[in-house]
């Protein structure tokens, strides 16, 4: 954890973080902006996304997020993969969320290349984002 005594603001946040500058205010903006986002991001740290945050709890929020964002969200994913060492689909099919239910290898390729009509892996990858970019935050300025 990197903890660093400049005060949080989003600006410091994007200057802490590789995620896309692009990603980390579309999450900012989705959970509904910053004040909001700095309140919820150390319960996401504790717990995930899935216990119901502003603007990630409906498949109608967080399917149009995916997608509008889904280049940004691949260019994270595919850095995190190489540096864990796994495929990006693999690593997307360990996602937590899909411990019930598991799609299938060509449903992740089709949302990942903005087709499709499945509605899990968009939701997987919208909270994945919200997720990191939550991490990130906690990882900069919550000493917890």
């Amino acid at each position: 954890m990197i903890t660093t005594t400049k005060k949080p603001s989003l600006v410091n946040l994007i200057n802490s973080t590789n995620i896309p500058e692009s990603l980390v205010r579309a999450v900012v903006k989705q959970m509904g902006g910053w004040e909001s986002f700095r309140e919820s991001a150390p319960d996401i740290c504790r717990g995930g996304i899935d216990g119901g945050f502003h603007g990630f709890i409906y498949y109608s929020e967080t399917e149009p997020f995916a997608k509008r964002n889904r280049k940004a969200i691949l260019e994270m994913a595919s850095a995190q993969a190489k540096e864990f060492g796994v495929g990006l689909v693999e690593m997307i099919m360990g996602f937590g969320c899909f411990r019930h239910s598991k799609p299938t290898e060509s449903e992740i390729v089709e949302a990942l290349a903005g087709r499709g009509t499945d509605t899990q892996v968009p939701n997987a990858l919208a909270w994945y984002a919200g997720e990191e970019v939550a991490r990130a935050y906690c990882d900069a300025f919550d000493p917890q």
